[in-house]
């Protein structure tokens, strides 16, 4: 009994100090994986580009500028030239070094979401494609080791008793939808804020929304379990 004793108390106390555990993740960390993820710079090629079938039949679009199935603001990434930020990839849980080695091999850079995507789920996930969607881009800012969706981060998370109570590195999420990470106020009356998220028809891009939108459209305050100040 003594033997097994001494024995949990060391796997705890290596469970305690070993390097990596999701309960050592602070919001500073938080924030600053998803920093190097908007600011992560790289040059799309011709061949990033793909509009059409991928090798399994999967339909797969690139949010690039000239294909018309991006961002109709013009937030897109352009071939030829450098660009700012990950592409969004419906499904997709890349790290900077997978993206940067997938469109070295002429992978397509990025899959835009539509609601075909949306009804097949996993199944309409290219492995012709890198990228980031907004619930892995959340994965990787909160250091997990697997990706969750929008629909499962609330199982990992504390719901809070409000908007108003987000601290950075908190997000707003809409399961079954969209989800983003909370930066900072905007106002003193937290009526607007800044956030960084994996834009559905875009990149990895730091944006400003007002709250009672999101809140009115479903979206809900949560928290890290294992988040520290």
């Amino acid at each position: 009994m003594l033997i097994r004793l001494h024995v949990l108390a060391l796997t705890i106390l290596v469970g305690l100090v070993a390097p990596g555990r999701a309960d050592s993740l602070t919001r500073a960390e938080a924030l600053k994986v998803a920093e190097t993820f908007i600011h992560h710079r790289w040059t799309a090629a011709a061949a990033n580009v793909r509009h059409g079938k991928d090798s399994s039949g999967i339909e797969i679009h690139t949010p690039d500028r000239a294909g018309g199935h991006g961002d109709p603001a013009g937030d897109c990434w352009e071939a030829g030239a450098q660009n700012t930020g990950m592409a969004y990839k419906w499904g997709g849980f890349d790290t900077l070094a997978s993206y940067d080695a997938g469109l070295r091999k002429g992978k397509a850079a990025g899959d835009v979401y539509t609601a075909e995507k949306r009804r097949k789920g996993g199944a309409a996930v290219s492995g012709d494609a890198v990228g980031i969607d907004c619930s892995g881009f959340i994965s990787r800012c909160w250091k997990l080791p697997t990706k969750h969706s929008t629909s499962t981060l609330a199982s990992i998370s504390w719901r809070l008793p409000s908007a108003e109570a987000l601290r950075p590195a908190d997000v707003m999420n809409t399961a079954g939808g969209h989800v983003l990470l909370f930066v900072r106020w905007l106002d003193a009356e937290k009526s607007r804020a800044l956030f960084y998220e994996a834009a559905p028809f875009s990149k990895t891009r730091a944006t400003e929304r007002p709250l009672a939108g999101m809140v009115s459209g479903g979206s809900v305050p949560l928290r890290y379990r294992h988040m520290r100040d």
